[in-house]
């Protein structure tokens, strides 16, 4: 009798993992209804997973969805939607982020980045929104001395001294300090930031430590990093000036009582949102510069363009000369400027990778079909930036699809359609805070360098973008060799 009981017990729990583990998910659950990456992916992600690690996230997804429509099934609790309805129910909307951005934690406490829900990520986010705003930076007397400094005295001689010569510099190298001074000195203020242009010492150790990372990948902990910008960030809040960092700092202790903070660990939460600021800068800015330069160095033509345009509206940047950022808001205006950065941002995104959402406690229809609470859902700014309907002939680097045609029924900034698929900064109360601060500065620092040089490639081995988050060139390097213009080709 008990054996026979023993082994209707094991045909009790066979049947039980079946129906749990292969009929609700292949057959009972809504998400059934989709079209999966995969038959079995229904059951399991595995298959996503493999095809990921053999052809690369982004190739995969963009390979599924071409297949099999806007929006696929990547696993039992996985959904990937590339499409203006997946864009506004779940971004816009401002679904809660999935766990797997716990891994952007610094000092082991969250930031924005890593603040899972909407609610606390909104009411952390408002502190500090409006000195991200575009009317705030253009008028910023502290933004404009900073980047006179940076751009005078660091970016625009650095290129002088080091990449005239017939070997060229490596322009990724540059751009990492131009995004770590710009934003350091902003969140912390100019006189507490890097000055890694100029300070070799400072930024061969603080670099030496993100190239180890990136070569051993089991690296985890950045000890010069962290104690860098925690001293940075007491230095600020010390001083008492206006910065990104005081503001938050001062928001952050009137929730201490709120949220059981001590004095210490409203500094640390503090310093973990400036890391995550400068963090982004880095990579991102250095990406799109990057990136921007590579093509316009295949287009000499296109430079010629611009230097017209910079002429045209008096916005060139004599280097030795003082610069006056009064045009900070005039440059912005640029269409031919606006246009190579658009573009190179659609076709390089810097973080084109799966931005992953939380379906709410009550579920939400998508496409049609119900997606049940806990679903991960996500799209990613390669696919929707490479919709040919949208984006024709995508994988062609093309600024003039940004211009306004000659029958003026799109402005500077493309069509509506065009507009609503870009999503090199993400969107809804999500979308990157800084996204009007990374924009000046890109458009300052390619007018201060198309006003002064022509540029030329010296050596493009391994620039094609690495299948990753932060998606830079897979050599990590672009060598591109600067010509001055004439002096008479520089003036206003």
């Amino acid at each position: 009798m008990l054996p026979a009981l023993h082994v209707f017990g094991v045909l009790l729990i066979l049947i039980w993992l079946i129906y749990k583990l292969v009929i609700t998910p292949a057959f009972l659950s809504p998400l059934s209804k989709l079209p999966a990456a995969h038959w079995s992916s229904h059951l399991s992600a595995r298959w996503f997973d493999r095809q990921c690690a053999t052809f690369g996230e982004l190739k995969t997804l963009y390979a599924t969805h071409q297949r099999l429509g806007q929006i696929v099934r990547l696993g039992p609790n996985e959904v990937s939607v590339v499409s203006e309805e997946g864009l506004k129910k779940v971004y816009t909307a401002g679904l809660d982020k999935s766990n797997w951005y716990d891994s952007f934690r610094v000092y082991g406490v969250q930031n924005l980045v890593c603040t899972l829900d909407h609610k606390t990520h909104s009411a952390v986010r408002k502190t500090i929104a409006g000195l991200y705003t575009k009317s705030y930076l253009q008028h910023s007397g502290a933004l404009d001395g900073l980047s006179r400094r940076i751009v005078v005295e660091g970016l625009l001689p650095g290129i002088s001294r080091d990449g005239c010569g017939v070997q060229g510099m490596d322009v990724v190298k540059l751009f990492e300090c131009v995004g770590v001074d710009f934003i350091s000195g902003y969140v912390f203020g100019a006189t507490v930031g890097t000055d890694f242009l100029n300070d070799q010492y400072g930024r061969d150790r603080y670099f030496g430590e993100w190239e180890r990372l990136r070569e051993t990948p089991s690296l985890t902990e950045q000890p010069i990093m962290e104690a860098l910008f925690m001293d940075m960030c007491k230095a600020a809040v010390a001083s008492g000036k206006d910065s990104v960092a005081v503001k938050m700092h001062q928001e952050l202790s009137s929730k201490a009582l709120q949220w059981n903070l001590s004095e210490e660990e409203v500094m640390t939460r503090c310093a973990s949102e400036m890391v995550d600021h400068i963090i982004a800068t880095q990579e991102t800015n250095t990406v799109t510069l990057t990136y921007i330069l590579y093509r316009l160095s295949q287009h000499p033509e296109l430079q010629e363009q611009l230097r017209d345009e910079l002429r045209a509206s008096n916005s060139t940047i004599a280097h030795g000369g003082s610069l006056n950022l009064s045009p900070s808001a005039r440059i912005d205006t640029l269409p031919l400027l606006h246009a190579i950065i658009t573009e190179t941002l659609r076709l390089h995104a810097a973080n084109p990778a799966r931005m992953r959402r939380v379906s709410p406690p009550a579920g939400l229809d998508l496409h049609v079909v119900f997606i049940p609470r806990d679903t991960i859902i996500s799209t990613n700014a390669y696919c929707l930036h490479r919709n040919a309907d949208v984006f024709p002939r995508p994988f062609e680097w093309l600024p003039e699809r940004w211009l306004a045609p000659p029958n003026g029924k799109t402005n500077a900034s493309g069509t509506p359609t065009m507009r609503r698929w870009f999503w090199a900064f993400g969107s809804g109360s999500r979308g990157c805070v800084g996204q009007n601060f990374a924009l000046q500065i890109i458009k300052l620092a390619v007018a201060a360098i198309y006003s002064n040089y022509t540029t030329v490639i010296v050596n493009e081995d391994g620039i094609e973008q690495s299948d990753s988050y932060n998606s830079g060139p897979v050599s990590n390097k672009l060598i591109l060799r600067f010509v001055p213009m004439r002096e008479a080709d520089v003036g206003n």
